[in-house]
């Protein structure tokens, strides 16, 4: 599959993410003007998304390795310090999910906090992750670098 029909795969998925009061918010791409991200990341800048499950998209991993990759990335998490939350993706069946963390960043170490999210996505053979900010939803490249987009976003109160 080439760069441009996987970002639109992956701008078939909804993430579902909290805000600083336990509020759960859904963000899906819009092909229009879209809304604020900031209701969702308060003060925080950015969120650098990712998941360790699927790798390469090969749908190759069985739900009991998924589970396994995703423990080991909460893991790192947890020990690394950062600040973030979990952040699943629902594919446009929304019968499928990968579970995954948002990773929040202040303006000031964003650029840091990007190579660091990178640096785990290339671990766990992502072939991109996803950037929530005041621009929209971006997807940045990990194993495949030239794997970089940008899009509006629709933010709705989830149910």
């Amino acid at each position: 599959m080439d760069d441009g029909a996987l970002a639109d795969l992956y701008y078939r998925t909804t993430l579902e993410l909290a805000d600083d009061h336990g509020n759960l918010w859904q963000i899906t791409p819009a092909s229009t003007d879209g809304d604020d991200p900031g209701v969702i990341l308060g003060g925080f800048s950015d969120a650098y998304i990712l998941t360790a499950e699927n790798p390469e998209s090969s749908g190759e991993y069985s739900p009991e390795e998924n589970a396994a990759a995703t423990v080991a990335l909460a893991h790192e998490l947890n020990e690394s310090g950062v600040t973030y939350r979990p952040c699943p993706g629902y594919g446009f069946d929304v019968d499928h999910v990968e579970h995954g963390f948002a990773i929040l960043a202040k303006a000031e170490q964003s650029g840091t906090l990007r190579d660091f999210t990178l640096d785990l996505a290339r671990r766990y053979r992502q072939n991109a992750i996803f950037h929530l900010h005041g621009g929209g939803l971006g997807i940045v490249g990990a194993l495949r670098p030239g794997l970089n987009t940008l899009r509006a976003v629709e933010i709705r109160q989830a149910p």
